[in-house]
């Protein structure tokens, strides 16, 4: 995708987040994407701006019972606005406020850990969307994305009943990597910075969404071996507010489930 169709653009009224700093990305980046508020291209990507309806050709013609909730499952992403999905602000209790720096212009499968598409299952998954967030304090950074999930909706069930986010969230393997945003505070946030992760998913499997967080000063994160430990001992004693960051996964989860009935609970 030419990350030049990502145009830039600020609601009315919308507070605009906190200025970003001067530093250039060491990963990948999108050169067109450098200011807090980015909206999604219609062009190329699953979701509609404006909030209308994508159309959506699952092979089928609509009807009623499991296959047309399959369906409209499989549709909810496509037809959904960008602010649906992930939006240029995710509040949090009190104060707390997620300001999105950027979407990253990749949405191939190939991004994600290929533990993380093992445990998939033969659904697999057909595509990405992710977006990177810096928390109202600047301390915090986030890549927040949504995986759409393929297969049968047997699959896709078979799916929801096994992954065992606590268990994932325990294993570097299956940490997906950051999406460091060019000349912002997340400009330093590269996969050595990772500190925790965090996932959940519908209980139809159709969805499942991901967080990754760690520090704005780019601190590093635990090693391989000592996030594996699973004790927690590598985490600094000021992590909190990044593992905090990781429920953001639950928030983009449960806007999906909001669109199409089948989505209504969630496992994280």
């Amino acid at each position: 995708m030419d990350p030049q169709a990502f145009g830039v653009q600020q609601g009315p009224g919308e507070p605009a987040p906190p200025p970003p700093a001067g530093r250039r990305s060491p990963g990948r980046v999108a050169a067109a994407v450098l200011v807090p508020v980015v909206a999604l291209a219609a062009v190329g990507i699953g979701f509609v701006i404006s909030g209308g309806s994508a159309s959506y050709d699952a092979g089928a013609e609509p009807g009623s019972g499991a296959a047309s909730g399959d369906v409209a499952a499989r549709a909810a992403w496509r037809s959904a606005s960008a602010d649906q999905i992930l939006p240029a602000q995710i509040h949090r209790e009190g104060t707390e406020v997620y300001y999105r720096l950027a979407v990253d212009p990749d949405e191939s499968c190939a991004q994600l850990p290929s533990a993380f598409v093992k445990a998939l299952g033969p659904g697999g998954c057909e595509h990405v969307v992710q977006a990177t967030y810096l928390d109202s304090t600047e301390s915090v950074v986030a890549t927040v994305g949504l995986v759409a999930v393929g297969g049968s909706a047997a699959e896709r069930q078979a799916l929801f009943q096994n992954w065992t986010a606590d268990s994932y969230a325990r294993q570097y393997t299956m940490m997906p990597s950051t999406y460091p945003v060019r000349a912002s505070l997340a400009s330093g946030f590269g996969d050595a910075q990772r500190i925790a992760w965090k996932s959940a998913i519908t209980d139809d499997g159709s969805y499942l969404a991901f967080t990754v967080s760690g520090f704005a000063d780019g601190r590093l994160g635990p090693t391989a071996a000592a996030f594996d430990l699973g004790s927690e001992s590598e985490l600094q004693s000021d992590s909190p507010p990044v593992q905090v960051a990781d429920d953001l996964s639950g928030v983009i989860m449960t806007d999906i489930s909001a669109l199409y009935p089948a989505g209504n609970g969630t496992q994280e």
